[in-house]
């Protein structure tokens, strides 16, 4: 059995001001990739993937457990930013397909797609992509892809893939385990064991990031449902997909499919069931961050680690990555012990590396990307360590995967060690720190500049975790954004 996997994956904030482009998806903090060679070949993408707790190193270790051979064509991914420039997501696809058209004969697709992707021209991203995949190796050929829990889908990506996985978890602990999954689902759809049959139901709902949390209500209450309904004997899936508020198409807005093994009417009655759970709780997902002056007036005074979290500058939904305001207020409140991850400052970086490791520098950071996350900062601080910014997850999200800051110091501000780095890096796991010289349990205070995600490594070690209502453009409150393709009316947007 020959079986063809790739992706081109993105998660598409449109309120950002800078577009995507093709050096994005060869040189943001993923390994750098050279699209022409690297990934059209085999031997690069199992090199990297292999072993690691990644949907690719899932893909693998399936296809070497279910007895079939893999077939990569490109694995194309960036940070999350603003809208896919036309350039790059053409030459990308028309990677993606020749690379399919060089496979020969394959008995199934396996992609790992975001669902959260919009383009210059290509509005639902993933949309085009299956259409055009399934264009290429024809309507029998079965296409199953996996979904981050923040994909806004389609009702074409729906039509044309056999089956769609989505994550299950918040932070997203379970890549590898929904990988797996959806290769056995393709295995078995190919020896026609089983027949999928997909339903979608999408309530008039769009959940800021924070509300997404899987760790608690009322996320977990449909995520344990979805699980409950996966049991029953017909069910081969069932897949909450909580969208990616801050892209502002149609798509946008949680979504609940169920796929089953031919019966569409109990598919469509499962979906149902689970949209009308998401709506009964719809005004229980709206969150109210706290402001940063109360915010870092705990911090200081609780026992640490205390993690605040900078959710208006994620860059893991397109935020900037070098808002100050946080920096500034505990700079101000004379905060010791304390770790900012990180602020992207390429120039500040290229100043502290002329002046070198032990000296003294004075010099404006952050606030150089826009002006929604805060003014440059004028600070004096000692550079206590400069690093090629290259470390190795170990954490339960992603472990083993090889990720890249770029150029990095750490600048040590009155107590305030502050990660400068080339490029834009959300804090998942603890061995960022530690790579850096840092170890942060003995921490008093760790600023992170992250949604959720932190919460998978850092709540072991916190002892008080505290969600700052920072500006930028990936905060909670939607009703700050201006949409204007969203359908509506949509809550919270709206009064339903």
């Amino acid at each position: 059995m020959r079986i063809a996997t790739g992706t081109i994956l993105h998660e598409t904030n449109t309120f950002c001001a800078h577009p995507t482009t093709l050096d994005n998806f060869r040189y943001d903090s993923y390994p750098p990739r050279t699209i022409e060679t690297g990934y059209l070949g085999r031997k690069d993408f199992f090199e990297e993937f292999t072993g690691t707790k990644s949907v690719a190193g899932g893909f693998i270790d399936a296809s070497r457990s279910l007895g079939f051979e893999l077939i990569p064509t490109i694995w194309a991914d960036a940070t999350p930013g603003g809208t896919v420039a036309k350039e790059a997501f053409d030459y990308l696809l028309s990677a993606l397909l020749e690379a399919l058209r060089d496979a020969g004969r394959v008995d199934g697709v396996l992609l790992g797609l975001h669902g959260g992707g919009y383009s210059e021209i290509h509005n639902d991203l993933e949309g085009k992509v299956l259409k055009e995949v399934q264009a290429a190796v024809g309507e029998n050929v079965p296409i199953v892809s996996t979904l981050d829990l923040h994909a806004n889908v389609s009702r074409l990506m729906v039509d044309v893939a056999d089956v769609l996985v989505g994550y299950d978890t918040y932070p997203h602990v379970d890549m590898y385990e929904r990988a797996v999954e959806a290769a056995e689902i393709l295995v078995s759809t190919v020896r026609g064991q089983v027949k999928p049959t997909m339903a979608m139901e999408k309530p008039p709902l769009i959940i800021p990031l924070q509300g997404q949390f899987t760790g608690k209500y009322p996320m977990s209450k449909l995520i344990e449902t979805a699980h409950e309904i996966e049991k029953e004997k017909e069910v081969l899936n069932v897949t909450v997909s909580a969208s990616f508020p801050l892209t502002d198409c149609v798509d946008t807005g949680i979504a609940l499919i169920v796929t089953t093994n031919g019966n569409m009417d109990l598919a469509k009655t499962k979906a149902k069931e689970l949209s009308d759970l998401a709506w009964k709780m719809r005004k229980d997902f709206l969150v109210t961050p706290t402001p940063i002056d109360q915010a870092v007036k705990d911090a200081i005074s609780n026992p640490g680690p205390v993690i605040l979290a900078d959710i208006g500058d994620n860059p893991g939904a397109g935020g900037a990555t070098d808002g100050t305001t946080l920096l500034r207020a505990l700079i101000d409140i004379g905060a010791q012990r304390t770790i900012v991850a990180v602020m992207r400052d390429p120039e500040a970086v290229s100043k502290a590396i002329q002046v070198g490791v032990g000296n003294e520098i004075t010099m404006k950071i952050g606030g150089k990307t826009d002006r929604f996350h805060g003014e440059p900062l004028e600070v004096t601080g000692h550079i206590r360590l400069i690093s090629d910014g290259v470390f190795r997850h170990r954490g339960p999200m992603a472990a083993g995967m090889e990720m890249r800051m770029g150029k990095t110091v750490v600048l040590d501000v009155k107590g305030i060690e502050v990660i400068l780095t080339e490029l834009r890096m959300q804090p998942m796991d603890l061995q960022l720190y530690r790579s850096l010289g840092i170890e942060p349990s003995e921490k008093q205070v760790i600023a992170v500049k992250s949604s959720v995600h932190y919460r998978a490594a850092h709540t072991p070690i916190a002892k008080k975790i505290i969600e700052v209502d920072t500006p930028g453009i990936t905060g909670p409150n939607l009703k700050r954004y201006p949409f204007k393709k969203i359908r509506r009316p949509v809550f919270p947007l709206d009064d339903m």
